[in-house]
């Protein structure tokens, strides 16, 4: 699939969260979510009643096919959600030594305490951004 045709599905994704969101009876905390795989929603609706906390394995080495076919077409839109993703993710950068192949990208954080994890890499835009907002930001871009 193109880049642009992506994008495309990308976005209507996120204008179908944000739908889910309104229909949420919570005024404090409208959030909508769709679970796609493989192009396809497997699950949709909003607000959680109770935030389940999960924990994921730290991926150690990456396959080597993985990083050069990073490293030949680096993403446009980084989103980071939380601290421990932003400290997994510059471990990552520094490992592989990909610094200077993600100035371009665009770094969307939803926090200035997830920002400032990553701050060591001297990143070309870094957005901030609350929950619900991700849409809104592809806009500036």
């Amino acid at each position: 699939m193109t880049n642009t045709k992506q994008e495309k599905y990308d976005r209507a994704y996120l204008r179908m969260a944000i739908e889910w969101a309104k229909l949420s009876h919570c005024k404090r905390k409208q959030v909508g979510a769709l679970i796609v795989k493989n192009r396809m929603i497997i699950s949709d609706g909003y607000n959680v009643e109770r935030i389940i906390n999960y924990r994921a394995n730290e991926i150690k080495k990456y396959d080597e096919s993985f990083i050069e076919k990073l490293k030949l077409k680096m993403p446009e839109i980084t989103y980071i959600y939380s601290q421990n993703s932003a400290i997994n993710f510059l471990k990552v950068i520094k490992n592989y030594q990909l610094e200077t192949l993600w100035m371009n990208t665009n770094l969307m954080c939803i926090g200035e305490k997830t920002s400032s994890i990553l701050n060591e890499i001297k990143w070309k835009k870094i957005f901030l951004f609350n929950p619900g907002e991700e849409e809104f930001l592809l806009y500036k871009i």
